[in-house]
């Protein structure tokens, strides 16, 4: 396939075959292209393959803010708290949820929202225990968010709009 073939052939021949070239006055010798030893395989004849991901977002809870840092370590996005400092989040589908510490909150106002993946507000919780505040966000199960009240008790929102659902003792299943 590859060797020494008298001139003749055209420059455009030559790209359209995808080899490397070397004019020799008349006479032209192709080679095949050169692979990185890291495109060889194990047995270095046939190629490895590598699957290509993208990077995934890395969020962290940095000086009472959720940040989203960037692939060199420093922060690409910083969200700053409603009110006092953010404790817990969890990633979500297309959102994350965000856990206040709830203490300095004015009343009423709940510690557990939900931000779009812009880092905006969609919603913030209906919260029906008051005095009782949002101590642990469990899990998102079939369209629900299962969050734990300080007391105790499973609470249960829509993952959509935060509406309450219901609230119930916590099973040792969802700890």
């Amino acid at each position: 396939m590859f060797g020494w073939t008298r001139g003749g052939s055209t420059e455009m021949q030559r790209r359209e075959a995808g080899r490397l070239v070397h004019d020799s006055n008349d006479l032209q010798m192709e080679t095949p292209p050169k692979k990185s030893v890291a495109a060889r395989g194990a047995d270095g004849c046939h190629p490895r393959l590598q699957l290509v991901t993208a990077p995934q977002d890395c969020f962290a809870v940095l000086e009472g803010a959720l940040c989203c840092i960037g692939p060199f370590g420093s922060r690409a996005v910083r969200y700053e708290p409603l009110a006092t400092a953010v404790v817990e989040f969890r990633r979500g589908a297309l959102c994350t949820y965000v856990r206040e510490h709830p203490y300095g909150l004015l009343p009423g106002l709940p510690n557990l929202y939900c931000l779009d993946g812009a880092h905006r507000l969609m919603w913030m919780a209906d919260w029906p225990l008051t005095g009782d505040p949002c101590a642990r966000i469990v899990d998102e199960v079939g369209g629900e968010l299962v969050v734990e009240s300080a007391a105790g008790l499973a609470v249960r929102l829509d993952a959509a709009t935060g509406r309450f659902i219901a609230a119930s003792a916590l099973s040792a299943a969802a700890v």
